[in-house]
């Protein structure tokens, strides 16, 4: 699943070897940590998503649920203060319009 949230973009799957647990990957390590906080973050430097930790499954459904239940803006782009990362997230919304083109009424 990726969720991009005005605090990073993530990358989370079910963890491989541990029960329970969900890898959360990004390509920012501070993607991870400013979502959770107490996260034990590692590197995999030949991974496409480098930075990563292992979180318990239901520790990342109470954060994103906080998050969802703590949405205070109307504009999601406009509520992302790193330009980075925002200049990246147009470009998603840009493809994902391009996508949505076939689908609008007419």
């Amino acid at each position: 699943m990726w969720i991009a949230t005005n605090k990073g973009w993530l990358s989370i799957v079910r963890h491989r070897n541990k029960e329970h647990t969900l890898l959360v990957r990004a390509r920012n390590k501070n993607h991870i940590e400013s979502i959770f906080e107490d996260a034990e973050v590692y590197e995999d430097a030949n991974a496409d998503y480098p930075y990563r930790a292992d979180i318990h499954l239901y520790t990342v459904g109470t954060v994103i649920g906080d998050l969802l239940m703590g949405i205070n803006y109307d504009n999601f782009k406009a509520s992302v203060d790193d330009y980075h990362y925002h200049h990246a997230l147009v470009g998603v919304w840009q493809e994902m319009y391009q996508y949505g083109k076939q689908y609008r009424p007419e």
